[in-house]
């Protein structure tokens, strides 16, 4: 599950950065112009860029729960390991 885990975070950490760096939001309406212009990277538009941002992240949080609640016995007896 940690290598899933990761990998949901380096597809979210990647897509976000494309959003921000590479296929930025627009400057808001042009009077019409450049209407049909659709920003591609690697082959897929914003949008869907987005929706793997948006899913990977999601993923990532729910698996991040999972293995809290996996390790929970664990993460409740650190306290005692530190103070021996």
């Amino acid at each position: 599950m940690d290598i899933f885990i990761f990998i949901l975070l380096l597809i979210s950490a990647f897509s976000g950065i494309v959003l921000w760096q590479v296929l930025p939001e627009g400057t808001g309406f042009q009077g019409g112009r450049e209407v049909l212009d659709h920003q591609f990277f690697l082959g897929m538009p914003r949008h869907s860029w987005r929706e793997v941002h948006h899913f990977s992240g999601l993923a990532f949080i729910i698996l991040a729960i999972v293995h809290l609640i996996l390790h929970w016995s664990f993460i409740k007896r650190i306290p005692k390991i530190f103070k021996s």
